[in-house]
């Protein structure tokens, strides 16, 4: 079974007001947000997405090929429309911008997800989105790298700058969420 196939048979397990972690990919992973442009236009159509289906960030990285987010979906939204929608407005601006009439396919199709359990869970998935950018070799720190949300953090005393993540005090994440109980 190709992974293709794999992909059109999950089922999104849906879960009011969470914390999502959500991974989207570049088809055939063009490094499409390594262009200024590109990365600026991402940024624009997330930020009109949010007026449509209401989110909070809490990190986020974007990659030339991926991105991260790790975001609060609240009960009014649907994470499946959030992500179509993302992905639908950034083709349709990028064609636009373009002068493109013909299809553009610049997605791997779908995303991956995962639903945060707990302030642990939470915590791993923050670290995970701003060391991503050192695991792929693109910096050797996290504060080296201009496309994330690891700056914020530094600003608010979560981490080090100069140092490598090591971890976010428990206490601290519990600042940011309340740990999700599942029902």
């Amino acid at each position: 079974m190709s992974s293709q196939e794999i992909r059109s048979r999950i089922r999104r397990w849906y879960v009011a007001n969470a914390i999502y972690f959500v991974t989207v990919v570049t088809r055939d992973r063009q490094p499409i947000f390594a262009d200024r442009t590109n990365l600026l236009r991402l940024r624009t159509v997330l930020h009109s997405v949010r007026d449509l289906y209401p989110f909070q960030m809490h990190a986020y990285v974007f990659l030339p090929n991926h991105l991260h987010l790790l975001m609060h979906v609240p009960q009014s939204t649907n994470i499946s429309k959030l992500m179509q929608s993302l992905q639908w407005n950034y083709t349709m601006a990028h064609k636009r911008e373009r002068g493109l009439a013909e299809k553009v396919s610049l997605w791997q199709r779908g995303y991956w997800d995962h639903v945060v359990r707990d302030t642990l869970d939470f915590e791993r998935h923050l670290n995970y989105v701003h060391y991503n950018p050192v695991k792929h070799g693109y910096v050797a720190r996290p504060g080296d790298y201009a496309n994330s949300s690891f700056a914020e953090y530094v600003k608010r005393g979560w981490y080090d700058e100069v140092s490598d993540i090591d971890g976010v005090a428990e206490h601290r994440v519990s600042e940011c969420i309340a740990p999700y109980e599942p029902r």
